[in-house]
């Protein structure tokens, strides 16, 4: 092939961004190599059809396309927007045996979904990129509430997720803008930021193909910084809310997640210190235990099965990590602050969940989950401090306290 060809089929490692290695771009052609040294010549602006394509390295993709990623090789591909005008139109001029490359999506990934349109739902997130698109306005805040407010309400339908992620390149650095707590030249108020999540959370719940679209975009890094420079606890809450939506069953974003320094940064919050100076213990002990459990999920084998050796060896060493933390903060005195507490709290509720977490991470990670000596004996004074009373509560921590005993 030369510099002037343009291939009628790519292989799968040729097209995939690991496999061709851009060496020119030019007004409309982008020239790459591949491992074999072969050159590749092909349009700049990607070209779609009613099949999906893979999109080569350096093409730019037309808006309003229906993007995929494929789990197992990493390929992004596009195709026309099933029931657009032009996919309608493209179905007649495409002659039988069109020597595209077609790439098939495999069968552990979600079938590609005829997204009906509605009309509404897009009016909501036209009006939504329009409001965030300016610089922070509280006056304009009410607003931008109500219209997230109704998309909150549509997109735990799938066919809404995907009409409103269908135009990610413009919907998702949206919600980025949004949630961001250190936006400039002023962040958008806080209920803001959380609606923004929990909006992006609900919309990939459970759904592999828009996890992948997130993933690609860069959602995952942005939300890790939101995380981190957040400095309302409530807020902080909806951001873990979104990346455990974004992350749970999707091994490449779990990947990323902890690449990332993801968690780090959780380690690194502890909210716990804040309820002892601060009137809001209530929202600290509810971020406490949403950390605490978004831990439990992430290093729990079942909810992510196909990650790859290197990536199981990095979450085993992160985990070796969060035992030795979780076991730190179950010996120290978690409940010198539940004094205040609301009536309705249990006062075993959080020690129970660091205690069921650890006991998950021990039994999945045995080699690396070495808890140390003084944890052994601890435990032993912890079972036989906890009275034996009606409190349900108390009796799960004793349980929890008892299975870590074996």
């Amino acid at each position: 092939m030369t510099a002037a060809g343009l291939p009628g089929r790519l292989n799968n490692q040729d097209a995939a961004n690991g496999g061709l290695v851009i060496q020119n771009v030019q007004d409309d052609t982008v020239c790459s190599v591949n491992s074999n040294g072969d050159q590749f010549c092909y349009p700049r602006l990607f070209e779609a059809t009613n099949e999906f394509q893979v999109i080569r390295p350096g093409q730019d993709i037309p808006p309003n396309l229906h993007v995929q990623i494929d789990m197992q090789t990493g390929l992004r591909m596009a195709r026309l927007m099933p029931g657009s005008a032009e996919e309608v139109a493209h179905k007649d001029l495409v002659p039988a045996g069109n020597d595209e490359a077609v790439i098939t999506k495999n069968d552990d990934t979600r079938p590609a979904i005829p997204v009906p349109h509605n009309q509404q739902l897009q009016e909501y997130i036209d009006k939504l990129v329009a409001m965030a698109n300016v610089s922070a306005d509280h006056a304009q805040a009410d607003s931008l509430l109500q219209t997230l407010g109704e998309l909150e309400e549509l997109v735990h339908e799938t066919r809404h997720a995907e009409q409103l992620l269908r135009n990610s390149h413009t919907v998702i650095p949206t919600f980025i803008r949004l949630s961001d707590p250190t936006h400039k030249p002023v962040p958008w108020p806080s209920s803001v930021r959380r609606l923004s999540s929990v909006v992006l959370g609900a919309a990939v719940q459970n759904n592999r193909e828009l996890q992948g679209i997130v993933h690609a975009e860069g959602a995952i890094p942005a939300l890790i910084h939101s995380m981190e420079k957040e400095t309302d606890l409530r807020t902080t809450g909806k951001h873990i809310f979104a990346l455990s939506a974004m992350i749970r069953g999707h091994p490449g974003a779990l990947v990323q997640f902890a690449d990332r320094g993801g968690l780090r940064i959780l380690r690194d919050m502890n909210p716990m210190l804040l309820a002892a100076r601060d009137d809001n213990g209530y929202d600290a002990r509810k971020l406490d235990m949403r950390i605490v459990r978004f831990v439990e999920d992430l290093f729990n084998p079942e909810f992510n099965p196909e990650i790859s050796s290197d990536a199981s060896s990095l979450v085993a060493q992160n985990a070796a990590i969060w035992c030795d933390t979780l076991a730190a903060r179950l010996m120290d005195s978690l409940e010198d602050f539940e004094s205040d507490r609301p009536a309705s709290w249990s006062s075993y509720a959080r020690c129970s969940a660091y205690a069921r977490t650890l006991q998950s991470l021990k039994a999945a990670y045995s080699e690396t989950c070495k808890l140390p000596t003084e944890f052994g004996h601890w435990l032993q004074e912890e079972i036989a401090r906890v009275p034996k009373t009606d409190d349900d509560s108390a009796e799960e921590y004793r349980q929890a306290l008892n299975e870590l005993a074996f």
